[in-house]
């Protein structure tokens, strides 16, 4: 299997040994990662109580969801890349306060300009992609040249022969569909980026 920066066989050993339950090997990698994790989650929410929380967090789900670590990915890129999840999540739960949306908003957006190889705006675009793939056609065509091609709604019914309310129609049944399944099965990261970005209504 491909694998990029690989760890070093003695981390692939603690993963390992970490992936069977041993608690031992756990306690090593807490020690080894927390302060990295700690100092990479309060750089992105400035608040050193939240960072301490999300750490906690980051490493509760580590343990319950040990079985799934790939000993081939490189872990610390891994852990980095959940503790954004969890960085994003706990920003999502304080946009839900109104007034604080549109400031959030913005700052997950100058967040993931800088994560490493924008993987995460990757990760949407992918997901983003299949749900266009699973529109029905005549829904396809409509979304495509109302998105990509920046036609209005108007424009879309004179090439179509159809009316502008069938268009309207289409386009709301898409996005609401799109929307649905980047939801489902994109990560909740891709989830807020969709929200902010991709979603605004014509």
């Amino acid at each position: 299997m491909h694998t990029h920066q690989s760890d070093t066989a003695e981390n692939i050993e603690l993963l390992t040994k970490l992936r069977n339950g041993d608690q031992l090997a756990f306690a090593q990698i807490y020690n080894q990662y927390r302060s990295k994790m700690y100092a990479y989650a309060n750089t992105l929410c400035k608040s050193p109580e939240t960072a301490e929380e999300i750490v906690q967090e980051v490493f509760i789900r580590l343990w319950q969801k040990k079985e799934q670590i790939n000993t081939d990915l490189n872990f610390s890129a891994y852990i980095k890349k959940v503790t954004l999840n969890h960085v994003l999540n706990h920003l999502k739960k304080v946009a839900r306060e109104k007034s604080l949306q549109v400031e959030v908003f913005q700052y997950i957006d100058s967040i993931r300009n800088t994560t490493e190889d924008n993987l995460l705006e990757k990760e949407l675009l992918k997901t983003y992609d299949e749900a266009i793939a699973l529109l029905p056609p005549q829904k396809k065509i409509i979304y495509q040249m109302s998105r990509n091609e920046e036609m209005t709604h108007d424009q879309i019914a004179k090439q179509l022969n159809i009316s502008k309310n069938t268009v309207k129609n289409h386009m709301v049944e898409a996005t609401k569909f799109i929307r649905g399944y980047v939801g489902k099965h994109g990560s909740i990261v891709c989830f807020i980026i969709a929200s902010s970005n991709y979603f605004h209504s014509n």
